[in-house]
């Protein structure tokens, strides 16, 4: 009835800080990659909202008219 090491070990990698650095120093992502990474985020979330805004636009005066 005894937990084993291998049951428990997904819940303590969300909290294992020394295994969370090592994969990230191991998984080569450099800051550039990183960077890039975030302004492709904040390009799609910004088209995203104009999109948004267009439709609403549309609908709209599609209501008025």
């Amino acid at each position: 009835m005894g937990r084993n090491d291998e049951e428990t070990s997904w819940i303590d990698d969300a909290f294992d800080d020394k295994k969370a650095a090592r994969e990230e120093a191991s998984s080569g992502m450099g800051g550039g990659m990183k960077v890039a990474l975030g302004a492709g985020c904040l390009a799609a979330f910004v088209l995203i909202a104009v999109l948004v805004v267009l439709a609403v636009a549309s609908l709209s005066a599609l209501a008025s008219a």
